[in-house]
């Protein structure tokens, strides 16, 4: 039996426990005249949330810091856009019988260090044993920067059996710090969003600084939360300021309900804008930029889509990708279906998304029908419409033929434990081939090769 298609869902709809719009419009601009004393407010809350526990990696994957979005899209899609960047730098340094040194900005409680020591080589054989890019023999050193004491404590008892890691407290606002003395770095790293703590002049000054240092070539990774995310439309407009966040997703709704958790502000990115910051800053610091490459991470996915918290009409597409990800238990696919509203005086961005929406919304669609159809082998067989971009094609076989051969597994619920993780993939690489790198995710990569003064 075919599944009925819905007509597009009504805002109301979406979001039947929404704040007001007017509310919530005013409390965001409330915010936003705050005081722009970055990193003591940002500090203050990444404080409370080591002590409350949430950068602890047991709390399960449907929520919280580290849940099934963040390691098995947001992780390994951090991982592929590094990768062929990784693996220039290591073959460069191998003929040059040096090791790679890499200092984290921002480290947290050494997120970075998993990160870049986790990447996987691409197209190898499924037979070889060894495909990390950056082996523990390339790594000569790692050195972890961050504001928080009590994240770098952390950091320090994680890895503390582990050889050629040193994690310091610093605040970035004023550069590099004692860290622009040391030898050379070839990676100046960062993660989640780490960089938007840092208003212009900051940015400028930590380039600076890392031009001054690198004294060659080396990989400066801004991550940075993007402007464009479906999020925040209330911040597409607006530059070259520092706007109001909060990590209000680590707790639960109903305890967002009673508690007004920290906000901070940060510096929201478009790719366009930052391009043109990173030109100038680099040119005013002597050093040259040799090459980027700029993505764009969580388009639909991003930590407010579920807490609404900056757009009433925001669907919570995390919480459903989290469910599919989540052994024995099934997921309404209906609350995957995105229903993009158009903003004015922004068409490239309706475009983008317009374009995003149909291709996502028709291989949740195909799946839904996949599952009605799971018994039917020739409906299954059927090829995609020939019109659709092939990325979209290849999705939507993939899924047919994952619910095609699915019928051996006669134990447990092959549905919840193979089918929809195996969605959820789809959907990840979805997104991959779709980003264009506009600013248009939760998290904004910008990958740069520079060449030092």
């Amino acid at each position: 039996m075919k599944v009925t298609r819905p007509t597009r869902a009504s805002k109301d709809q979406s979001t039947p426990d929404a704040a007001p719009p007017a509310a919530r419009t005013e409390r965001t601009r409330r915010r936003a005249t705050r005081s722009k004393a970055q990193h003591p407010a940002a500090a203050k809350t990444y404080e409370s949330a080591v002590a409350h526990g949430f950068y602890l990696r047991d709390a399960g994957g449907l929520a919280g810091k580290y849940d099934n979005v963040r390691r098995y899209w947001e992780d390994q899609i951090t991982r592929y856009a590094l990768r062929d960047s990784i693996a220039s730098l290591v073959e460069r340094k191998r003929r040059t019988l040096s090791r790679i040194r890499v200092l984290d900005l921002g480290s947290g409680s050494g997120q970075g260090y998993e990160i870049l020591t986790s990447i996987k080589r691409g197209g190898g054989s499924l037979a070889a044993k060894e495909v990390d890019v950056l082996s523990s023999d390339m790594l000569g050193f790692y050195k972890g920067v961050d504001i928080s004491p009590a994240m770098i404590e952390q950091a320090r008892e994680s890895y503390k059996d582990v050889p050629k890691v040193e994690f310091v407290v610093g605040d970035l606002s004023e550069g590099l710090g004692e860290a622009k003395e040391d030898e050379p770095y070839d990676v100046f790293f960062s993660s989640y969003g780490s960089l938007s703590h840092l208003d212009d002049s900051q940015m400028r000054r930590l380039v600076a600084d890392v031009v001054a240092n690198s004294r060659g070539p080396c990989l400066f990774v801004a991550d940075l939360v993007g402007r464009y995310s479906v999020e925040w439309p209330c911040y597409w407009r607006e530059g070259e300021a520092m706007r109001d966040y909060s990590m209000s997703y680590l707790y639960s709704e109903d305890v967002r309900a009673r508690v007004e958790p920290d906000h901070f502000p940060l510096r929201y990115w478009s790719a366009a804008e930052f391009e043109a910051f990173m030109e100038s800053a680099v040119d005013a610091a002597g050093g040259v930029i040799e090459g980027r490459r700029i993505r764009d991470r969580s388009i639909l996915v991003g930590r407010h889509m579920d807490t609404r918290e900056y757009n009433p009409h925001a669907r919570s597409i995390r919480a459903a990708v989290n469910s599919l990800h989540e052994f024995y238990q099934r997921t309404d696919l209906e609350s995957l279906i995105f229903d993009y509203a158009p903003e004015l005086e922004a068409p490239e961005l309706n475009a983008f998304f317009e374009s995003f929406q149909m291709a996502w919304n028709a291989v949740v669609y195909a799946a839904i029908d996949a599952l009605d159809d799971w018994s039917n082998k020739d409906r299954l067989r059927e090829p995609p419409p020939e019109e659709y971009p092939e990325p979209v094609r290849v999705a939507i076989r993939t899924i047919r033929d994952v619910v095609r051969h699915v019928e051996w597994f006669r134990m447990g619920d092959p549905r919840a434990n193979i089918v929809e993780p195996q969605l959820g993939y789809i959907l990840r690489n979805l997104e991959m081939d779709f980003q264009q790198g506009l600013g248009a995710g939760h998290g904004l990569m910008a990958i740069y090769a520079i060449r030092g003064a």
